[in-house]
């Protein structure tokens, strides 16, 4: 599975309806979740495992009737950045986990937005930070990130997924990974900024 780095632009009307009704922050950011059912097996097993707090379950074979509680983003909206955000984090700052804004802002920062259930809340950004962020990611370039990426250093402090990075006959592949991520990230905090949204982060 994996942690993946998760932005979605949210609008005012967006985040005053999030802060309204902190469970619409997962539908916003990772769509709804399928319905499901109990799937426990028969006989025996399924009644040993019904003394157990096991729970065996399977997507229902119907779904719900109705609108989903949040849209699907429109084009240029979200920007799921895989395993890159810590990475790039790295290449921001030289840390695991520097919280010096604007440069944190992929994985510190911000407002708490939604429901903690045990994993890392999701983060508002505000349009004051979104420009921020956008600035700093624009005042960036390829050759400045090249020479800050560091496989040694980003083993060593375990940057996530820290099995990966000393791998010497895939470092050229790695950084292009990371670049790629950077371009993308760099565009859509660019068009948030230029809207005046704020943006909705997760690393889930």
């Amino acid at each position: 599975m994996g942690m993946y780095g998760i932005l979605r632009r949210a609008s005012a009307a967006d985040v005053a309806r999030l802060r309204s009704d902190p469970s619409l922050v997962e539908p916003f950011l990772l769509g709804e979740p399928p319905a499901m059912v109990d799937a426990g097996p028969r006989g025996l097993l399924g009644f040993l495992l019904r003394l157990t707090p096991i729970k065996i379950q399977r997507v229902a074979d119907t779904q719900p009737e109705g609108p989903p509680r949040w849209p699907e983003a429109a084009a240029g909206e979200e920007l799921n950045l895989d395993k890159a955000w810590h990475g790039l984090h790295f290449l921001f700052t030289g840390t695991d986990d520097s919280e010096e804004a604007p440069a944190c802002f992929m994985i510190a920062g911000g407002e708490d937005i939604g429901e903690d259930d045990g994993d890392q809340v999701p983060r508002l950004l505000d349009p004051a930070q979104v420009r921020d962020f956008a600035a700093f990611l624009g005042a960036l370039t390829h050759d400045e990130l090249r020479h800050r990426f560091d496989p040694a250093r980003m083993t060593a402090l375990r940057i996530y997924p820290d099995v990966i990075w000393n791998r010497p006959n895939e470092a050229d592949e790695l950084l292009g990974f990371l670049l790629g991520a950077f371009d993308e990230l760099r565009t859509f905090m660019a068009a948030a900024a230029a809207a005046g949204d704020s943006v909705v982060i997760t690393i889930s």
